[in-house]
């Protein structure tokens, strides 16, 4: 990633058909094949209730820190790729459904970015504590940029409806994602 612009991004993946930590790890390798990218750390796992449509398995959830020179709109371009070589079908009109892998840029440096198909830092990230937490964990309490509040706060805000999560007794590490050129 030489005389390109480098970006920071985190990135959350969330699986919950099939065999969930082995979709989560297909995943990353398909991202670490990407030339314009760098995987910097991954969270903890962690396993957590669905929100929207409780009816469905609970996922497991990590977050990604990440360096791209890949501009937002092609990194989400990317990630919908790679949803789609995963299996992910995105025709139906019923949104929150069970999914193998979803992908979500969660930040891009510190930008807020408003795009047709992308908005940045992700929407609803001060309402997921499958994200805020596993965030936590990898940045610490950084403010989330258009949030005014760190992440410790957000946290704090979230009530005991929201998501259910707890860690998971398993880490992704680098031996784990078997690498292919």
């Amino acid at each position: 990633m030489t005389n390109l612009t480098v970006n920071r991004v985190t990135i959350s993946l969330g699986s919950n058909l099939g065999k969930r930590k082995n979709n989560i790890k297909e995943c990353i390798k398909y991202l670490q094949n990407l030339k314009e990218f760098h995987l910097i750390d991954v969270s903890s796992l962690y396993e957590t209730s669905p929100m929207y449509n409780r009816n469905q398995q609970e996922f497991i959830n990590c977050v990604l820190d990440c360096e791209t020179t890949l501009k937002p709109l092609e990194l989400l371009d990317m990630t919908l790729l790679i949803e789609i070589k995963m299996g992910r079908d995105k025709s139906s009109s019923q949104r929150n459904q069970p999914r193998k892998i979803d992908i979500d840029i969660l930040t891009y440096n510190n930008e807020i970015i408003k795009e047709n198909r992308l908005v940045i830092p992700h929407p609803l990230i001060a309402e997921r504590k499958f994200v805020l937490i596993p965030l936590f964990e990898l940045k610490g309490n950084i403010l989330i940029p258009g949030h005014f509040k760190k992440i410790e706060d957000l946290i704090k805000q979230l009530n005991e409806n929201s998501d259910k999560i707890r860690q998971c007794n398993y880490r992704i590490n680098e031996k784990d994602i078997p690498y292919s050129s």
